[in-house]
């Protein structure tokens, strides 16, 4: 009889675990947001951003867009992944490869690539809080905040060693119809 009962919890256990795994569920963060259906077994990992509560992971791939995962801590020592951001493959000379905001937690991630050697840094978020870089040129870039900011209002510029604005992270200016995909960095001389 006792012996029934250890066979029982062992398989109530085993089968509680196994419908955790199958649903994502993962003991951390980083193999919770690669066990996420968006991200491709070939993604590579550029970034992360820890907060209390969770992680942004900005990957990339040769075959995909770069998409950035967001993990949740779930049932105090479970991970989850639900949400995932993607973001185009542009060649311009300057790209934002992943972010994305949230409410509640509040977070605000933005990250960047600068491959124009005439920008020589960059400055980034609400007009109460911005945040000035130095651009280590091909490499990633990740700012972040405490609170929900849409990326278009972080007001993303990057400038040469004058002090000259060279780009805007913006919408296009001569259109009145919107796009997502049309949320990218343009040169002020356009």
């Amino acid at each position: 009889m006792k012996k029934s009962r250890i066979t029982l919890v062992v398989l109530i256990i085993s089968l509680i675990i196994g419908f955790g795994y199958m649903g994502g569920y993962r003991f951390d963060a980083l193999s919770a947001a690669r066990a996420n259906s968006f991200v491709s077994k070939d993604s590579i990992l550029i970034d992360e951003v820890d907060y209390s509560w969770g992680r942004f992971y900005i990957f990339d791939s040769p075959e995909k867009k770069p998409v950035t995962v967001i993990t949740l801590k779930s049932y105090r020592y479970l991970w989850s992944s639900r949400i995932v951001i993607n973001h185009d493959h542009r060649d311009d000379r300057i790209i934002t490869i992943g972010g994305g905001t949230l409410n509640n937690p509040d977070a605000t991630v933005i990250s960047i690539i600068v491959d124009d050697p005439d920008v020589s840094y960059l400055e980034v978020g609400p007009e109460s809080n911005r945040v000035k870089r130095e651009v280590d040129l091909g490499k990633p870039m990740t700012f972040s905040w405490d609170i929900p900011v849409q990326l278009n209002f972080l007001y993303p510029k990057a400038f040469n060693k004058s002090g000259e604005l060279l780009y805007e992270y913006r919408y296009p200016t001569n259109t009145h119809y919107i796009r997502q995909e049309d949320l990218r960095w343009y040169s002020v001389k356009e």
